[in-house]
């Protein structure tokens, strides 16, 4: 009475995953495309986290002062400072990446059915040939040292 179970998930725009054996093991990939993240949100969200530690800090000079702890304000208020530079940082490189995409020549995707596979299909007979001569390229035996 074993049933097939189903997926809750509606299998909406998954990529096709392939099994890569490597040695015994067995890996599944899929072919994902990278996320298109620049950083900026990331480095906002994190400026405006130790700017809320700082200010929740401050009305605690004294105590800090009192038990030699200082050194956590500063510490919020060293990852604000950087993280405003990073900020700064991350939006200067997202401009030039997006005037970088405006240059470029624009590129034709091949689909991934239409591209020859390296892998020679196993109805083909191919008949590797044994190399006729040496390659001159690299040097045959030992490099003596000088």
């Amino acid at each position: 009475m074993a049933r097939d179970k189903r997926s809750r998930i509606p299998d909406l725009g998954r990529p096709e995953v392939t099994e890569l054996e490597f040695g015994k093991t067995t890996h599944r990939v899929a072919a994902v495309e990278p996320m298109d993240v620049d950083g900026v949100r990331t480095m906002t969200v994190g400026t405006i986290g130790w700017g809320v530690v700082a200010l929740a800090l401050l009305p605690f000079w004294g105590n800090l002062q009192d038990q030699g702890r200082t050194w956590w304000l500063w510490t919020a208020f060293a990852g604000l400072g950087l993280g405003l530079m990073g900020i700064e940082f991350c939006k200067r490189r997202r401009d030039m990446l997006a005037e970088r995409a405006a240059t470029a020549p624009v590129q034709t995707v091949i689909p991934a059915d239409d591209v020859p596979s390296p892998i020679a299909s196993p109805l083909v007979e191919t008949t590797k040939e044994p190399p006729t001569s040496q390659s001159t390229d690299r040097p045959i035996g030992r490099r003596r040292r000088s």
